[in-house]
Formats: C-alpha cells, sequence, structure tokens
C-alpha cells in the first residue's frame, strides 16, 4: 500500500512533472518529480489563450525514488498512456498494481519470478507529462530532495 509519508504526500500534489530519469547503473533506477510552478505571464498555446506554463524551478519542490534492482522500467508520454478497468491499482500520482498489463508482459518476456528475484511489484509513476512504469521485487527509496 501507499503509506509512505512522502508518497502521501507526493498523491496529494496537484500537479507534477518530470524532472529527470536516470539509470544509474544496471541495478539502479532513479526517477526525480517536481511540483512546478506556473509561469505568472499567461499565453496563448494552440489557440487557448490565457494558458499559465508550468515550470520546474528551483523553488519547486522534488521527490526522489530510487528502485535498486529494478527488472524492467518504461516509460510513456504522457498524451499516449491509457488505463483500463481490467487493471486494479491504488495510488494516483504514485500507483501500485496488484494487476497490469505490464506486470503481465515482464512475466513473461523476462525470467523474473517470485522465487527470484522475488514477488514482483508494478510501480507507476503518473506526472503532467510522462507515466513511468517499473517492475521490481523491492519497494523504491522515496525522498523529498
Amino acid at each position: 500500500s501507499i503509506t509512505h509519508p512522502v508518497a502521501v504526500e507526493i498523491n496529494n500534489r496537484k500537479r507534477l512533472l518530470t524532472k529527470l530519469i536516470e539509470p544509474i547503473n544496471q541495478r539502479l533506477l532513479a526517477v526525480s518529480i517536481a511540483d512546478p510552478v506556473a509561469q505568472e505571464e499567461a499565453t496563448s498555446v494552440g489557440g487557448i489563450s490565457g494558458v499559465q506554463p508550468l515550470k520546474i524551478k528551483p523553488e519547486s519542490d522534488v521527490f526522489r525514488l530510487s528502485f535498486v534492482d529494478f527488472v524492467s522500467y518504461a516509460v510513456t508520454e504522457e498524451m499516449y498512456a491509457q488505463s483500463s478497468d481490467e487493471q486494479v491499482s491504488e495510488g494516483e500520482w504514485l500507483r501500485i498494481y496488484s494487476k497490469s498489463f505490464f506486470l503481465d508482459f515482464v512475466s513473461k518476456t523476462t525470467w523474473a519470478t517470485s522465487e527470484f528475484p522475488g514477488p514482483l511489484v508494478h510501480f507507476q509513476i503518473n506526472t503532467l507529462d510522462h507515466t513511468i512504469d517499473i517492475v521490481t521485487s523491492k519497494p523504491p527509496e522515496i525522498v523529498r530532495v
């Protein structure tokens, strides 16, 4: 379940952007997300006026999720992400899936099993610009940077 105090704080945010996705080495994936600041000056985008672009600024709250010994990850541009009633999850910006297409895919296309490296869990990080899916047997370390 998503009860980690920083995860609860993240899930209570109104908006988040992906700041950085970095595979540190072969066994560690770090994802940084940030609470963006709305630009004061409104502009027009795609024929819509009064739009205030969101930017990650030095004063933005930043959170880092580190996945040690992950099995697989995928990044999807937000506009192409979709959900399904056939999947079961809890959480909002940060989700844990007990049943998902990505978890099925990883189970069918890798030799990772519940015996090694251990029971697989699908974590998902949702931001306004990306959906990041991670399958691992260990929960991430979640910190405010």
